[in-house]
Order: structure tokens, then sequence, then C-alpha cells
């Protein structure tokens, strides 16, 4: 019985999350943006008015009223509280075809830890070994929130088990889940930010995680003001002597779950998608001192058209259409195609914004790593398709498919500007480490 109302409870918060979703976009049609008599900010707004209308924020986030409305909101955290409670957490299981094998105590970490801390901290970015970073932090979508990760049934793929996260996840070791917090941690045990479990971006462990499910390019301006307020509140953060490392992925539900619901999209969703990344970034490098972003582009497109090659399982065939109803509902994926080529052209977008010389300085840089760019599922020696880096869903990843992606953005690191890794690899297959000679994380200075 209680599997039972689990599933009808998933069906019915996905349904309402597609329909919010609809709203959403339906109010973000067009570039030029709504007249000034219809900017709202974020706490104002009336859902008995104009619901599907389109309105501006007075931070220039497009968006509906649906966002603005105090009830929706609560409404919203108070379905996924219950929906959160009743299954419990699930990101401490330690079995599973989709969980990265442990690596036993009388296994070394890979890597010589010692002298990769500078004695004093660096004044130069470009200058940071792995263990000078003091705080790790995360922007983007479900797939840094880690939802599903540890999912066994279709019905927990709303739970977030943010301590699982590639980029900002710090639950366990890298022995039990390799991370990118939990590499760190080797080189600096006192390094903080990360989530360290099951979470909501408003719960606790959430920590410096404040990625979204349904998350788009267009989100990221308000996102990234939220978590510098979230770190500034923090009385352990130094604001302008701690270094901070920040991951930023975000592009896949542009075209997964939006741009099907806009009008015109095709014509200027890439514009708009670099309007907002600059955006962004302009404004962390304005007000976050000491910070090196990792820019990364989202997988989810390439893996999903990668799995459509195989003969997916009966679950994902289920959960896709509604999770990814651009690509795969029954009305929107006749254009599947051209929305592919558009994420493609978003990725070159997000490598030619990392470029631009004003994102450089010595207390502050972009790096575009691109080791999603080419990703695609594995395939074991008999040649049948390995999904075990996939959620149940075959949309989100498994922890499993986590550490594989720690694992790639720790290695593109360590990797020089156009020399870096753009496909995934099995997990610990390569596994770079700093040396004397090159103990710095790469930048585009010292490339």
């Amino acid at each position: 019985m209680r599997s039972r109302n689990s599933a009808l409870l998933l069906l019915a918060v996905c349904t309402a999350l597609q329909h919010y979703t609809t709203l959403r976009g339906s109010a973000s049609a067009t570039l030029t943006g709504p007249p000034v008599r219809n900017r709202i900010s974020r706490e104002r707004g009336n859902i008995l008015k104009n619901i599907t209308g389109t309105q501006e924020y007075e931070n220039h986030i497009v968006t509906s009223r649906l966002d603005a409305s105090e009830p929706v909101r609560m409404m919203y955290r108070g379905i996924r509280e219950v929906y959160n409670r009743l299954l419990g957490p699930t990101g401490m299981r330690d079995e599973g075809v989709s969980l990265q094998a442990r690596v036993p105590p009388n296994v070394p970490f890979p890597c010589d830890v010692r002298g990769y801390r500078s004695a004093t901290p660096p004044t130069s970015v470009h200058r940071l070994r792995p263990g000078d970073f003091d705080v790790v932090a995360a922007l983007g979508d479900s797939l840094t929130s880690a939802t599903g990760a540890n999912s066994r049934q279709f019905w927990e793929l709303l739970i977030d088990n943010r301590g699982l996260s590639w980029c900002i996840g710090g639950q366990g070791t890298w022995r039990t889940h390799l991370t990118l917090p939990n590499i760190l941690k080797e080189f600096n045990p006192r390094l903080f930010g990360y989530s360290f479990a099951d979470s909501y971006n408003v719960h606790l462990p959430s920590q410096f995680n404040v990625a979204e499910i349904i998350a788009t390019t267009s989100d990221m301006p308000y996102n990234a003001a939220s978590l510098v307020e979230r770190m500034k509140a923090d009385p352990r953060v130094n604001w302008h002597k701690h270094w901070k490392l920040l991951t930023l992925m975000i592009g896949g539900n542009d075209f997964c779950s939006d741009v099907c619901y806009q009008t015109n999209a095709t014509e200027w969703i890439n514009r708009d998608q670099e309007k907002y990344l600059l955006t962004t970034l302009y404004y962390l490098k304005k007000v976050m001192p000491r910070t090196l972003v990792n820019l990364v582009p989202s997988p989810l497109i390439n893996l999903s058209f990668s799995i459509d090659k195989v003969q997916a399982p009966l679950t994902c065939q289920f959960v896709r259409p509604i999770e990814c109803s651009c690509l795969y509902g029954p009305k929107y994926s006749g254009n599947r195609n051209l929305y592919r080529q558009l994420e493609r052209r978003f990725v070159k977008i997000m490598e030619r914004v990392s470029h631009r010389p004003e994102f450089h300085s010595d207390d502050f840089t972009v790096v575009y790593q691109p080791f999603y760019r080419d990703a695609s599922i594995f395939h074991r020696r008999d040649g049948k398709p390995d999904l075990s880096i996939m959620a149940i869903d075959c949309v989100h990843l498994s922890q499993k498919g986590h550490a594989v992606s720690a694992n790639g953005l720790w290695n593109n690191m360590l990797e020089p500007t156009r020399h870096k890794t753009t496909v995934l690899k099995q997990l610990f297959e390569e596994f770079r480490c700093p040396t004397p000679e090159s103990p710095y994380i790469k930048t585009y200075y010292n490339s």
C-alpha cells in the first residue's frame, strides 16, 4: 500500500511540476521583455490575476507570477517536504549496481597530498594548489542537486541526494562516494560548504549547494544572488580571505523541458542563454573575490541521445516523457533534432564566454571544463549497454554516475586549456594528480 500511495503521489507531483514548467515557460516567451508596468519582485505578485501573463522581475529574470506567489511557493515546498518524509532518506544506501565499487581501506588515495596546500594563502587564482580551496559552492539544476541518485523505484526520483553530488557532495569519503569535495578534503580536511546528506536547497545539509530541479539558465542570476547571500550570512566564511571554488553547470532543462513551451524560442533561446550566463558571471565577478568558477556544460541531452541508440528500460520509457517532454513528449518530440542543434550551440557559447578577458584577474577566473561535452553511456566488453551511471529514469545520474563525473571534473581541473578530456571515462580509469612540476589548478593564464 505504501508503494502504491508513493507512486500515486509521484504522478501527482510530476504532473504539477510539468504544469508549473508550462506556465513558467509561457511567461518568458519574448527576448525583449514585457512592459515596465508588469515588473514585479520576488516578494510581490498576485496569483489570481493574469496567472499566465508575462511579467519581468525587477532583477530582470523573466518568469511567471507563480514564482512570485508566496502561497504557491509554500505549497510547492510543503509537497516536497511531505514527499521527502514519506519516503525517508535514500542517500545512505550502500548496495546496488548503480553505486561505485567501494575502495578497500588498504588502497591508498591515488595522489600524494603532501605539499599541495600553500603555507600562506596565494594572492593569485592562477597559483592555487588543490588544498588552497577553503570553500566549495554550486549553482545548477537537478543534476547538481543529485536528484534521484540513489533511487531504486521511480517514486524516489524526487529525493535530492545532495550529499552524493559530483561537484558539491561531501557525504562519506572518496572510498565510498567519489565527489569533488571528497577529493579536495584529502588535500584540505578543513574544506567546507559541501552538502552532507539528503536535503532540498532550503535545508541545512545542503550548505552552499543552491541547485534546484527544473532550473534553467534564466534562473542563474537569481540563484547566484541567493548563494552569495547565504555564504555571506555564514560566520565560517571569511569573504575576502578564503579561496572559493564554485561549479556552475546549467542548460539541460532549457532544451529538455522549456524550449518547446516558448513562443518562437528556437529563434532566440541561445541569445537569451548567453545573456543570462553573462549576467550571472558579471555579478559573481563583481561581488565574489578569490573565486575560481568551473563552467561545465550539461550532459543531459548527450546522454539522452546516447540512450536512444539502445533499448531503454520500461521505467525510462514511462518517466522520460514527463521529465523531458520537449524531447520525448508526443506533442514536441518531432523537433528534438533541432533542440539538439541548439544545445550544441549553447555548449560553444559557454566555452566562448569563458574566454572573455573581463572574467580573468588575479582574484577571479572562469574555466570551461568540458568533460561532459561528448558524454555518452558506457558499453560493456560484450557490446551491451551499461546504464549503471544513470538513475532509474535514464535522465538523472546514479551515484556511480556522480562518482564518474567527479573523476572527470577533477581530471579537467588538472588538464591545460585546449587539452582537456571531453568524454566520460570509467571510474578511476584515469585519475590525474598534481606534481611538483605542475602543482596548480589549471586556468587560462597558467596553462
